[in-house]
């Protein structure tokens, strides 16, 4: 039986070693604790940190597998290694360079926690009403014979990932008390779903970040970048003091940036032809920093401890709010298995 990885690190080891003297430790200054004499910074093992057990884990014919966790590393991970021994000693970056770094802030963009429950409460808010459409659309193409004579059907191993997410139940007029049938649709929205969502942005959508102009930015003297376990920013910037975490991967006017070490932080301004390094003022560091701390969910992490993140982000004293998170953590791997195993086992699921 081969060994599954189960402690899924949503930001990665190689990205926060940046900011580790040894390699092996970073301080964290976490924004939720269940104490008030929790120190507000503490040497943690990167091995420990930005973490979540079986946050990635999939079952393929009945088993537990990784694949998602091994093609992040694959695919993201290793290849960012070289580039950034680059940044650090200031060297010329390639063509692919850039790439590399583009593609490894789209994965860590939508990888982490926070992103899965934002959009969680998009689908929420979008999905029922796009079904409902797309439903009306379907039917109303069924409805025209020439339509239906150019479908072809695909076998199951061709429908697509989502299939195993989705629930279709075609209800035959035969089968109902008025004679008029109707298609159903039911649509689980757990890790699956956002896991295939991942895939479908880190293959297709993320072509957009590979073609903005980016730069590695440095702080003002005095100054250095720290991160957090949500590191990537996208800026809605509008003037001082209005602004937003609602920017997307290719909207113009957008900023989107995420640091890269004490020293570097990858940036650019959609659709602006900038330089491919910078060097920040005193005002915009601040800016950026105030920023980074602002967008963080639950740690930061720095070179060295900074009295400036707890001035710029409060921490949280609950004692209550930190048992019921790290207990909805816990189960889950439970629930979301037993989530996916409803929609697997559903007769009407095209891929059962």
């Amino acid at each position: 039986m081969r060994q599954v990885t189960r402690d899924n690190h949503y930001v990665p080891k190689v990205y926060l070693k940046q900011w580790s003297d040894d390699g092996l430790h970073i301080w964290a200054y976490r924004l939720l604790v269940s104490h008030k004499n929790v120190p507000l910074w503490r040497s943690h093992s990167i091995d420990q940190v930005a973490f979540r057990r079986n946050l990635y884990t999939e079952i393929e014919s009945g088993e537990e597998v990784d694949e998602f966790e091994k093609w992040l590393q694959s695919e993201f991970e290793n290849p960012i290694k070289e580039t950034i021994k680059k940044i650090l000693k200031d060297n010329p970056l390639s063509k692919t360079d850039w790439d590399r770094l583009s593609s490894f802030l789209g994965a860590q963009d939508i990888r982490t926690p926070l992103s899965y429950m934002e959009l969680t409460e998009r689908w929420e808010r979008t999905l029922p009403d796009l079904m409902q459409k797309t439903l009306h659309e379907s039917v109303r193409k069924l409805e025209d014979e020439e339509f239906r004579k150019s479908i072809k059907v695909l076998p199951n191993d061709e429908s697509g990932s989502f299939g195993e997410v989705l629930n279709i139940n075609v209800v035959k007029g035969s089968e109902t008390e008025d004679g008029q049938g109707y298609i159903q649709a039911e649509i689980t929205m757990g890790r699956k779903l956002w896991l295939e969502s991942q895939r479908f942005l880190l293959t297709e959508t993320i072509k957009a970040l590979k073609g903005h102009k980016w730069s590695i930015a440095r702080p003002a003297p005095g100054f250095q970048w720290f991160t957090s376990d949500q590191p990537v920013i996208k800026l809605n910037y509008y003037h001082q003091g209005n602004y937003d975490f609602k920017g997307g991967w290719g909207k113009k006017g957008g900023n989107l940036f995420m640091p890269l070490s004490p020293r570097h932080l990858l940036f650019t301004k959609i659709g602006a032809d900038i330089p491919d390094s910078v060097k920040f003022s005193s005002e915009d560091t601040r800016l950026i920093q105030k920023l980074i701390a602002e967008r963080a969910s639950r740690w930061i992490f720095a070179h060295e401890q900074l009295k400036i993140v707890s001035k710029l982000r409060t921490r949280i004293i609950d004692a209550e709010q930190f048992k019921f998170e790290e207990e909805q953590w816990n189960n889950w791997h439970k629930n979301q298995l037993q989530s996916e195993k409803f929609v697997k086992n559903s007769p009407n699921n095209p891929s059962s």
